[in-house]
């Protein structure tokens, strides 16, 4: 966790030969803007969105998730833009931890990491307990716990190969799930059974079965609900040190990242509710999506559509495990860590040049997570979002205050108001959780890991700084040689 960047007028800090080593030359610069989309996207999984996610919404929601995620797409962007700035202003790998921890200091960015680092591998834990769920419609009698370790173990040994293997792997599987998508599009609009303009009046399903109107709470539940749909494309940051010409590119890696997510997601669930035979029959299935779709084609290409929707769950535990190593690489690599600990993560394969060890711990982790109860891991990871995008709207308002090293770097239009607009729907989300009991176990878990990260802080950062210092004069971060020696972007 670090210092904030120091002003230009102060002498830049020498530079550890070790740490520049591990920081300019040691992870793969191999990915292009295209590569670092594909494992970004994949991360965020919008297939499995739409089909877990969005069908919760509509039971819950009915057509109030129509605005619910327009609005969310629109809070996303501008949270996005607020990643753009920050993401190449400080390319780095470690995610939210790293641009929080440059630009808020050591103390914000240590209650950062401690969210990433318990929700990320909880996230993988939640994906791979619900892939039975979906290949049980081709593998009868598929165990759900059982699967989940098996699914964990061999997504971990991918995220281990090198980097270009891994958007490869992550985009062939992503193909597949855009496909199911726009199949799902396809047959909404093909057969439309009301105008769209039914959808501007939200309203859910009451206790008689019937449609009523939602009201402004009902609403902003639903923008959460896509919020959380969209979650991930903040993912394309800890690919940064593996992107060519990071700080030029990763905010359009980042903002490319957003869009099609947005897209990919609210233009499917449109489709359903304009092509559903009865809204009240769509909003009061067990499962809606599956079953329109199953109403509109079949069980054979339903059953295909499920099995791919496994695979999209598969493809995200493995970009998030990516990405969860990354995390642990870059905290160790900044020496955040007690040095018995960060010495053999910080180390990086000379191989594959990727961090192996690290990898391999945050997947552990997921492992011990799949024998939590369901529940809890759910009230674990369901309100760090917001606390998590709190901190980047924060830094993102105040980072102009640092002088910007280098020439180039992206600049977010009309700022101050993405971050400001950002604050007052995370506030205003806040709120509506503080007066729903149902809220309050979620809301408490975030605030308790919150505050664990200050204490960490407190406690043992406050004595040992790290040397994190020694890794803001990132100038070799875009060297010659990255651009001559590694292969092509992807």
């Amino acid at each position: 966790m670090s210092h904030p960047i120091p002003p230009s007028s102060a002498p830049a800090p020498a530079l550890d030969t070790a740490a520049m080593t591990t920081h300019g030359g040691q992870l793969s610069r191999s990915l292009g803007v295209g590569g670092n989309v594909l494992i970004t996207l994949s991360g965020i999984s919008p297939a499995s969105s739409v089909f877990i996610l969005g069908g919760a919404a509509f039971a819950g929601y009915g057509t109030g998730v129509f605005w619910g995620f327009i609005l969310a797409g629109v809070i996303s962007l501008l949270i996005a833009f607020c990643y753009a700035e920050l993401g190449s202003r400080h390319p780095l790998a470690g995610g939210d931890y790293t641009l929080v921890s440059r630009v808020l200091g050591p103390a914000p960015g240590a209650a950062v990491f401690f969210i990433s680092l318990l929700t990320l591998p909880l996230i993988i834990a939640i994906f791979a307990l619900g892939v039975a769920d979906y290949l049980g419609v081709a593998i009868a009698g598929l165990d759900p716990l059982w699967t989940a370790v098996i699914v964990i173990v061999l997504a971990t040994v991918t995220a281990c190969f090198n980097i270009r293997t891994n958007a490869w792997v992550t985009g062939a599987f992503l193909f597949i799930e855009m496909a199911a998508l726009v199949y799902l599009s396809v047959l909404g609009v093909i057969q439309i059974e009301r105008p769209i303009t039914d959808l501007f009046d939200p309203q859910a399903l009451d206790a008689a079965g019937g449609l009523a109107p939602l009201g402004i709470a009902g609403l902003v539940l639903a923008v959460t609900q896509g919020i959380f749909a969209y979650n991930g494309y903040g993912g394309a940051i800890y690919f940064a040190e593996e992107t060519r010409d990071a700080r030029r590119t990763i905010a359009k890696a980042l903002l490319w990242s957003a869009a099609i997510t947005v897209l990919a997601e609210i233009i499917p669930l449109t489709a359903i509710m304009l092509g559903a035979d009865s809204l009240e029959d769509l909003f009061g299935a067990d499962l809606p999506v599956e079953s329109f779709l199953s109403a509109r084609s079949g069980d054979t290409v339903s059953t295909i559509i499920l099995i791919a929707i496994a695979l999209a769950i598969i493809n995200a535990i493995i970009a998030i495990a990516l990405q969860a190593g990354r995390l642990l690489f870059a905290a160790a690599r900044d020496q955040a860590l007690p040095g018995v600990l960060a010495r053999p993560l910080a180390r990086v394969s000379p191989r594959t040049r990727m961090p192996v060890a690290a990898t391999i711990t945050m997947g552990v982790i997921a492992l011990i997570g799949c024998f939590v109860p369901f529940d809890v891991l759910l009230n674990a990871t369901g309100s760090t979002l917001a606390f998590s995008y709190g901190f980047i709207a924060l830094a993102a308002l105040v980072v102009r205050r640092q002088q910007d090293a280098v020439p180039g770097t992206y600049r977010m239009p009309l700022w101050p108001a993405p971050p400001v607009v950002a604050l007052a729907a995370i506030a205003t989300i806040f709120v509506i959780g503080i007066l729903d009991p149902g809220q309050w176990l979620s809301l408490g878990i975030a605030a308790g890991i919150v505050a664990a990260g200050f204490l960490y802080y407190a406690l043992y950062l406050r004595a040992h700084p790290g040397a994190i210092h020694l890794l803001e004069a990132d100038a070799v971060l875009d060297t010659p040689s990255d651009h001559t020696t590694e292969e092509h972007p992807a």
